[in-house]
Parts: C-alpha cells; sequence; structure tokens
C-alpha cells in the first residue's frame, strides 16, 4: 500500500480579477477550488494511474472536511487526525500577472501530534510512504525526523520531499529517493550550482548521506536521475502548453516510485516521471494517465558519464 502524508494540506482557490486595483473593490469570476498539498497530489496522480493510497495527515473545520470529501470522491482512502480551528485557504489570483497568498493553518496540539503517530501504527514492510511538504503550526522540526524514524522502524519504504533542512535531517533513515530541484540542491550544501559536474558532486553527497536514489529536477532542461547502481540518467521535458507547475514535482516523483515498484527500471521509471510531470504542467490539475501515456514519446532518457 502507498501512503501519504500531508502534515499541512491546503484549500486552493483559483480565481481572476480583470483590471484588478488595489485598495479597492474588485469582483471576481467564477473561483475553482482544488485540494493541495504535496502529498495530497500524490495521492492523486496513484489515482490516476490506478495505484490506491492512503493520505495521512490533519485537517481542521468545515475546510478540512472538504479536502476529506473530495478525496472521499476520487475513492482516496484517508485517516486524517482531526483538530480544532480551519485548514489553510491559499489563493491563487490571476489578474495581469499572477500572485499567490499563502495561509496559515491553526495550531495543532500535542495531543494531535501523538495521535498521528497512532495513524502510523497499521505500516508494514510491504508499504511505501510518501512523507511530503512542510510542517504544520504546533509542530517542530524533530517532529518531522520522528515521522521518517518510526516508518524505517516500521519497515516501510520511505520517500521525503521537503525543505533542505527536513530533508537531510532524514537521511540517515535511507530514504527511497529525495528530489531536490538545482536551486534546493545548491541551498542544501551553501553552494551555487552551476553544471551538470556541480550537480552530480552534491546528488552524490545526499547518497554518501544515506539517500539511495536521488532525481535533481532542472525545470524546462528536465532532471537528472543518480541511481543507486551507480547510473546517471537524464530525462529532456514533453513540449506543451502549460497551464500550472503546481504539483508538477509531485506527480514525477508518485510516478517515478510507481513504475520502478512495478518494474526495477531506472530508465523506464524516469521516463514516465518526466512524461507525469508534463501531464500536469499542462492541466488545470494533476496529469491524467492518458496524457501521461501521450508524452512518453516526447521522453528521451539518456546515460551520462562524467
Amino acid at each position: 500500500m502507498y501512503y501519504t502524508i500531508t502534515l499541512n494540506p491546503a484549500i486552493d482557490m483559483l480565481t481572476k480579477v480583470e483590471n484588478f486595483e488595489l485598495g479597492k473593490l474588485n469582483r471576481t469570476g467564477e473561483s475553482g477550488y482544488v485540494v493541495g498539498g504535496k502529498g495530497i497530489n500524490i495521492s492523486l496522480l496513484l489515482k490516476n494511474i490506478g495505484k490506491e493510497s492512503k493520505a495521512l495527515g490533519f485537517i481542521a473545520g468545515f475546510t478540512g472536511y472538504f479536502i476529506k470529501d473530495e478525496l472521499k470522491k476520487k475513492s482516496i482512502k484517508t485517516n486524517f487526525v482531526e483538530t480544532n480551528g480551519f485548514t489553510r485557504i491559499n489563493i491563487k489570483l490571476t489578474t495581469e500577472t499572477e500572485t499567490e497568498i499563502n495561509s496559515q493553518s491553526s495550531k495543532v496540539s500535542e495531543e494531535n501530534i501523538k495521535d498521528f503517530f497512532v495513524t502510523l501504527d497499521e505500516l508494514t514492510s510491504q508499504d511505501t510512504v510518501f512523507l511530503s511538504g512542510n510542517i504544520i503550526p504546533g509542530m517542530e522540526g524533530n517532529d518531522f525526523v520522528r515521522i521518517a524514524e518510526k516508518i524505517r522502524q516500521k519497515g516501510a519504504k520511505l520517500v521525503v520531499d521537503s525543505n533542505k533542512d527536513m530533508v537531510l535531517n532524514t537521511l540517515k533513515y535511507n530514504p527511497f529517493i529525495v528530489k531536490p530541484n538545482e536551486f534546493e540542491l545548491g541551498e542544501m550544501f551553501g553552494v551555487e550550482i552551476n553544471t551538470i559536474e556541480d550537480i552530480a558532486k552534491y546528488a552524490r553527497k545526499l547518497q554518501e548521506m544515506g539517500a539511495e536514489n536521488v532525481i535533481v529536477s532542472r525545470g524546462s532542461k528536465g532532471a537528472i536521475l543518480f541511481a543507486k547502481n551507480g547510473e546517471i540518467l537524464s530525462a529532456n521535458t514533453a513540449k506543451g502548453k502549460v497551464v500550472s507547475t503546481i504539483a508538477a514535482g509531485d506527480s514525477m516523483l508518485a510516478m517515478f516510485v510507481a513504475k520502478y515498484d512495478e518494474t526495477g527500471d531506472y530508465k523506464l521509471s524516469l521516463q514516465y516521471a518526466s512524461a507525469a510531470g508534463g501531464a500536469t504542467s499542462f492541466s488545470a490539475g494533476v496529469g491524467e494517465k492518458e496524457l501521461i501515456d501521450e508524452l512518453l514519446v516526447q521522453i528521451k532518457v539518456e546515460e551520462i558519464r562524467l
């Protein structure tokens, strides 16, 4: 079973204003409401490709119930800890430019955190857990690390995708894969990444510190995989009209893990991962399987020798 952990989920309100004027009354067109958070995005992609998952994390208030109900409509299992207050709503405002306003969820209590750890008791060595995104108010960075520790104690496969400190602090638990972009990779080591040789140097450091596999995403330049078996593979990106890059990285990560579990083939897994990232970028939401399959022919995976 796949499990996804979204400690700080959100509802994204997507809205548009013509001729926006600051400090005055502005009227929007029809708004869309989309459930979000890195782990939830992963559950949505897995569902689109026919893989079952269970979403874990915290929800609160009517906004939290909206998230739970939306996932239920898609037949995605959940086991959220319900807390006081409200789950956050983020605003994605399109005017002449795009503006994002991210809010905060209500703070969780020590008792809520203890309840969350109980939800991990059902994990087994047959499971894969995506530990994604950032912590919610009320949690400390050490709580994130303790979650990774418990996942590994249960024998489950760990996948981590978070900010630099969270990733670095969980490497000792040997995550199956981590996925920084070029900037994040440089940020982890306090350096500027300029060349493929730079990418290779610091991706290998992540492996030396415990990560089995590392994907470094490079935006329009594609992605590079540093595999556990020593292979270095690069993939290009598909061509198409970008609608939104939100959740593209989550889609790439989810597809890579799912395809590798099916095939054990690094090249094929990276090809599908790049197609999945493209499909989400070209969609209003997480990419569908049909579009992923269409984009596959555009993705070429090549071995890099350094």
